[in-house]
């Protein structure tokens, strides 16, 4: 194998080759993966080359991820693609751990994505860390009907009301987006499918829940309702949506939206005539441990501290032991202490999200220590269910 260089994509250099990889990776076409492109900033694509070729590319998306109620910086990876003809090389891997180390060396917390190949981003740190669930409900088995309130349109004015609403949702719950420009126009438009905005307000005029709705006929002539965001403030807020989708059942068979174990849509039907199933595990990498405990919210009932060696062999600062503290609903990780729980910065990354607990991490190899250590670790790094409904 050659030099290989990791940079930022070159337009003039660079562009032909990437849309050819990603246009054969991910089957679309060459105009739909320009238009994807132009989506994109050119300076969130990376490529690495070979003999000045590119040989592999990938893109980020900068945003948040909320945990613990506080919006920790992440950097998302999407469109990773490998040429064809140089597949088999360790490209993919070798492009990877380059973004790792620069993102960790600009300041990066944390990173994520969703992954076609789970060993090669676990083997540069990536680890599970929540799921995406697909849930459908046939219209006729809503058994909400609730009147009380308008439900009006929403447009690209209402831009600032939404995303409020959004973060008021999404805070409560572990792993969901703090959204950037990139993935909010996904919600409005995904491909060629188009979704139109709906909202409820409250008493006060703001605006308490809103949904995205595109409309997909099938062979039948009936109609299936596709979400692309749900998101509702209270019990009310929740019913008046799930009322308004229900008034679709003339034509309507059934509405799918994304969300994560106990999505609040499902926990308002009277009766649980519904399916849910896992579409995804996404996975986290932390690239920087004392700033991603520090960025992140904790129960406020909780204190305690963790004593932890972290394995990393890719961020060094990362490398060695830490005191994890919590106390009032903050955290912090300090250098030192007695390393009572080693671990990979895989097994952080899934202690981090509390996809796993300690003592369930240690079950599956991502950790090791004694069984009172362990267990007591799972006091201030408990399991949860981390989850988000958006794909990238």
């Amino acid at each position: 194998m050659g030099h290989t260089e990791f940079a930022v994509m070159d337009p003039g250099r660079d562009r032909p080759g990437i849309d050819r990889m990603l246009s054969l990776a991910f089957g679309g076409t060459m105009s739909g993966v320009s238009d994807w492109i132009g989506a994109s900033l050119a300076e969130n694509f990376r490529v690495l080359r070979e003999g000045g070729r590119a040989v592999s590319t990938m893109t980020l998306v900068p945003m948040g991820q909320w945990w613990g109620g506080r919006s920790v910086p992440m950097l998302g990876v999407a469109g990773v693609a490998v040429a064809p003809e140089d597949r088999g090389r360790g490209h993919a891997k070798r492009m990877m751990e380059s973004f790792v180390r620069e993102s960790a060396g600009s300041g990066g917390v944390l990173s994520g994505l969703y992954a076609s190949t789970h060993s090669l981003y676990r083997g540069v740190g990536f680890e599970h860390a929540g799921v995406r669930m697909m849930y459908s409900v046939p219209l006729v088995r809503i058994d909400v009907a609730a009147r009380a309130g308008g439900v009006e349109r929403l447009t690209a004015g209402h831009g600032a009301d939404v995303s409020g609403c959004y973060s008021a949702f999404a805070s409560l719950f572990d792993g969901t987006l703090d959204r950037g420009p990139y993935i909010w126009a996904r919600v409005r438009k995904f491909r060629e499918e188009e979704y139109e905005g709906f909202g409820v307000r409250g008493p006060t005029g703001s605006l308490e829940g809103y949904l995205y709705v595109s409309l997909k006929r099938l062979d039948s002539g009936k109609l299936n309702l596709s979400l692309s965001d749900l998101a509702f403030l209270n019990a009310a807020a929740g019913r008046r949506l799930l009322s308004f989708v229900r008034d679709f059942g003339m034509m309507g068979e059934a509405v799918t939206f994304a969300g994560g174990p106990a999505h609040p849509a499902a926990e308002l039907l009277g009766q649980q005539r519904h399916t849910a199933e896992i579409k995804d595990t996404w996975m986290i990498r932390v690239l920087d441990v004392a700033r991603a405990v520090a960025a992140r919210g904790f129960p406020r009932g909780v204190s305690g501290e963790v004593h932890l060696e972290v394995r990393d062999g890719l961020v060094e600062r990362n490398d060695g032991r830490w005191v994890v503290r919590v106390e009032g609903g903050r955290g912090e990780a300090v250098r030192g202490g007695r390393g009572e729980i080693g671990c990979s910065i895989n097994g952080f990354a899934a202690m981090y999200a509390g996809y796993l607990s300690p003592a369930q991490c240690a079950m599956v190899g991502l950790a090791e220590g004694d069984e009172g250590a362990l267990n007591a670790a799972g006091g201030v790094l408990g399991a949860g269910s981390p989850w988000m409904s958006d794909h990238f």
